[in-house]
This record gives structure tokens, sequence and C-alpha cells, in this order.
């Protein structure tokens, strides 16, 4: 049985309970569609209770979830009147912040820029984790090695295709 979250638990709390309404939802599903595929009845049987059980246990972590919802805003939370990014139609993007004195600003970015920065700010608050203890190796996928680049037989600078003296020249209409 779950128990009912109160406002104190933390957002990992939530985030438990609702990875697993996730898994219970999926087991679930697998049951039903196994059952469907089942050889006999007995077997479509089996399938089919297991789904409900599986059903069942959504039914009460997902009852639990938004009691743990509204006990952590009982007001109800609002939509914030602007978006903090805002991709733009001109291919910039536009990031409201607020400076140490509480005032609103608002920086334009190119898309290059919002890369860089967005990039920086996600090894910045991986660096930020690492530091307090927590370690976030066992999220990311492994990442396998790449060869070396191989050595021998290459010339720099690097030569261009067909002996242009540089970049191909741009289309004409």
């Amino acid at each position: 049985m779950t128990t009912l979250p109160t406002p104190e638990h933390t957002a990992g709390t939530m985030i438990a309970l609702a990875n697993r309404v996730c898994a219970n939802f999926a087991a679930a599903e697998v049951a039903r569609a196994l059952a469907e595929h089942s050889t006999s009845q007995a077997e479509h049987a089996t399938l089919t209770a297991r789904a409900e059980y599986w059903e069942s246990l959504v039914n009460e972590q997902w009852n639990a979830l938004c009691a743990a919802i509204w006990a952590t805003a009982p007001g109800g939370a609002q939509v914030e009147r602007f978006l903090p990014v805002r991709p733009l139609t001109t291919g910039h993007v536009e990031l409201r912040v607020h400076d140490t004195h509480a005032r609103r600003l608002v920086v334009l970015l190119t898309g290059a820029q919002a890369l860089a920065v967005g990039a920086h700010l996600t090894a910045y608050g991986a660096v930020s984790l690492d530091r307090i203890g927590q370690k976030l190796d066992p999220g990311l996928p492994h990442v396998k090695a790449a060869p070396p680049f191989p050595t021998e037989g290459t010339t720099w600078p690097p030569t261009t295709p067909g002996g242009a003296d540089g970049p191909p020249a741009a289309a004409q209409p």
C-alpha cells in the first residue's frame, strides 16, 4: 500500500512515485498485450489477472501522486506569464532573467550563442553536483572510446579537394 506524501516530501520522492506509476502502467500494458497473444485460456486468465493487479496499483499510486502534488501546491500552481527561454522566428533566442537586485533583464542570443550558453550551464551544473557528492555516472549512457586518429600519411594544413584554393564559390542564380 502506498502512503500519501506530506508537504515535507521532497521532489525526489514525488519523482520516485511518478516513476512507480509509470513502471506499473507499463507492466499492466505488457501483461494485457501478452494476454492477447496467449495460447491457452488459463494463460489468458493469468495474464489478465496480472494486468488488473498492476492497474489497481497504478490507480492507487496515481491518487497518491495527485495528493502529493496538491499537498505541495495547495492553491494550485500558476503558469508563468512569460517563457524564461523563448525561441524567436528570427532564429534568435530570448532569455528572461533577473539580476542580483531583482531587476528583470532580457538577453537576446543567436542560436549558436544559446546552444553555447546551454552547454556551459549543463557543464557547470554537472560539476557542481559532482562537487557536492552527487554522481551523474549511473544516469548517463556508456560512451565507447573512439579509436585514435591515424597520424601517418597526414599533412598539415589539410589539402582541399581537387586542388581548389579554398571553399567553393557561392552558387550563382
